[in-house]
């Protein structure tokens, strides 16, 4: 491919990137990613012959690296304990968030919730993302126990999310450094080697039980 079309791809990917953490799904269509870009109207079917799907899933995937990056480059710096990297993390994601305007979603994140049973390619694409993350996040966590790590490293995606919507409300970085400082706190509480089993009732639960047997 030559230099001017690859870079004519390359802006192309860069606007459905930006438009799905803008819009969502739904507001990313062919239209929108054409004069974002600025590429000629011709072009989309010519570097993306997948159409809409082929584009938003490369998009995605490059969203999901980027993202990936910056868990691996943040939580695997050994200089800091864990509860220190962790509020690192999240305060680079709160002034990222503030830089670029404090309106724009995680990509992944947008897309998940805008998915039906016609996406299921997509639907693909945003589950290895999660994964991805969630393998990275443990491989740096201290627990011996799998499910354990993989069950912290999940929550830790989960508050990501849950950031970004609530400081898209309030075009603010600030649940981000909020959720950033519970996780860290959790983690300067919890043992080496504490262990979460799957499945376990919690103590209500486990009364409520015991009460109809009586």
């Amino acid at each position: 491919m030559a230099g001017k079309e690859r870079a004519t791809r390359e802006l192309m990917l860069e606007a459905a990137e930006t438009l799905l953490r803008e819009r969502g799904l739904a507001g990313a269509g062919i239209q929108q990613v054409i004069a974002r870009s600025g590429a000629p109207i011709g072009s989309l079917y010519h570097f993306f012959p997948g159409g809409k799907t082929q584009l938003v899933a490369e998009a995605l995937r490059i969203n999901s690296g980027k993202a990936g990056a910056l868990f691996r480059s943040v939580l695997s710096d050994t200089s800091a304990s864990l509860p220190d990297r962790v509020r690192r993390f999240f305060r680079t994601a709160s002034s990222g968030f503030d830089r670029m305007g404090a309106d724009k979603g995680c990509a992944i994140g947008s897309v998940a919730l805008d998915l039906d049973a016609r996406h299921e390619a997509l639907r693909v694409v945003c589950q290895e993302a999660f994964d991805a993350w969630t393998a990275s996040i443990a491989d740096e966590l201290p627990w011996s126990d799998a499910a354990t790590r993989r069950g912290f490293a999940e929550m830790l995606i989960a508050g990501l999310e849950g950031a970004f919507i609530l400081g898209r409300a309030r075009r603010s970085g600030e649940p981000f450094i909020t959720v950033g400082e519970w996780l860290a706190l959790m983690l300067e509480r919890r043992p080496p080697h504490a262990r979460v089993r799957a499945g376990a009732r919690s103590p209500r639960r486990r009364q409520r039980r015991s009460n109809r047997r009586r």
